[in-house]
């Protein structure tokens, strides 16, 4: 019950169903995800906070830094052209990072790749060491993301968030974000079925095309 309280039905159904399914499921071979797409304003991201700084990391930098990417995830990353934005504290410490991209974006954890709008950016993999998680190092972060949207004459960053994690939903609001969609992905065996994507039903492997979504198309002023 407190659950739906929180979540709202069609949440909770989405949280019960995620949680249900990777409870049975046997090397991967089923899962649910239903996911929030959320267009984050640069209007709405904070100023830096004094003492902090925010830049681009290369790959042989952040090698040297314990962060939640392992090694492997860091190469996709940069292979795929994300940029790679760290935060460093008042002391020097690197405590948090994020990644951002352009043109398009392959998603990791389903078989889809989304179309960013010319004047929009994709935000992924936004981590904050867990010493750090309370202090200002997440707006630090965010307003090093402002930074670097403007550089390049952007709008607006993108990023897709599991429909019931709350936390992250409510950090972005209180920046102004808004949800222009829910779309929400099926994998059985082999296969995926997505049920706002085309083509919806894709064979899971690496020779195969994946769904597309274009983000354009999902809501007004992103392009």
């Amino acid at each position: 019950m407190h659950t739906i309280q929180m979540l709202g039905l069609i949440g909770a159904a989405s949280y019960l169903a995620a949680r249900g399914l990777q409870g049975v499921a046997r090397g991967g071979g089923l899962a649910w995800h239903r996911y929030a797409i959320l267009a984050q304003p640069r209007a709405g991201l904070p100023a830096m906070p004094r003492g902090y700084a925010v830049r681009e990391l290369a790959a042989a930098e952040l090698a040297g830094h314990p962060v939640d990417a392992a090694p492997a995830v860091q190469a996709e990353r940069f292979a795929a052209g994300l940029a790679c934005l760290g935060v460093f504290d008042p002391q020097g410490r690197l405590t948090g990072l994020v990644w951002l991209g352009q043109g398009t974006y392959l998603e990791d954890e389903v078989a889809v790749r989304f179309a960013i709008p010319p004047r929009c950016c994709w935000d992924t993999g936004l981590w904050i060491a867990p010493e750090h998680r309370m202090g200002r190092s997440f707006a630090a972060l965010w307003a090093g993301v402002g930074h670097w949207m403007d550089a390049r004459g952007l709008s607006h960053s993108l990023s897709r968030v599991a429909d019931y994690n709350l936390p992250a939903l409510a950090a972005h609001r209180r920046m102004g974000a808004r949800v222009l969609a829910h779309r929400s992905f099926l994998k059985v065996g082999g296969w995926q079925w997505a049920f706002a994507a085309r083509p919806r039903l894709v064979r899971l492997s690496p020779a195969t095309r994946p769904a597309e979504i274009d983000l354009g198309q999902l809501g007004a002023g992103l392009v």
